[in-house]
């Protein structure tokens, strides 16, 4: 992915489409009520399969903020967590109940999956 305007909701149909259609069972997906743990699932899952440090992160501004809370209230230690050392991109056309982590080439702007193994999907409740 690029800084070029990108329309995610168009994108994340397309990933989820990928997904329920049998083509893979490559795409990372999880879910959870808290955006700081759904963060670290996605980042551990995906790194047990590809490399993270090409990865990054998309998600609302909302959910951003909620995750910058969830720091801001934490223990010492939950600064030091891997993935916050990854990029975390915000865009107005991202859902608030989904974040993206993937690698940057993993997916087209126009929404087609190349590498599957390089793309996870978190949903938050």
């Amino acid at each position: 992915m690029t800084d070029h305007a990108i329309n995610f909701t168009a994108l994340l149909e397309e990933v989820r489409a990928f997904d329920e259609h049998g083509e893979s069972n490559d795409i990372v997906t999880v879910s959870g009520d808290d955006p700081f743990a759904v963060c670290q699932s996605l980042f551990r899952r995906l790194g047990d399969r590809t490399a993270t440090d090409r990865c990054e992160f998309v998600m609302s501004h909302t959910v951003r903020r909620e995750l910058e809370r969830t720091l801001v209230r934490g223990e010492p230690t939950i600064g030091t967590e891997p993935f916050l050392e990854r990029q975390i991109r915000t865009d107005v056309s991202m859902p608030d109940d989904v974040i993206l982590f993937a690698d940057f080439d993993a997916i087209t702007l126009g929404g087609t999956v190349l590498e599957p193994d390089a793309v996870g999907l978190g949903e938050s409740a």
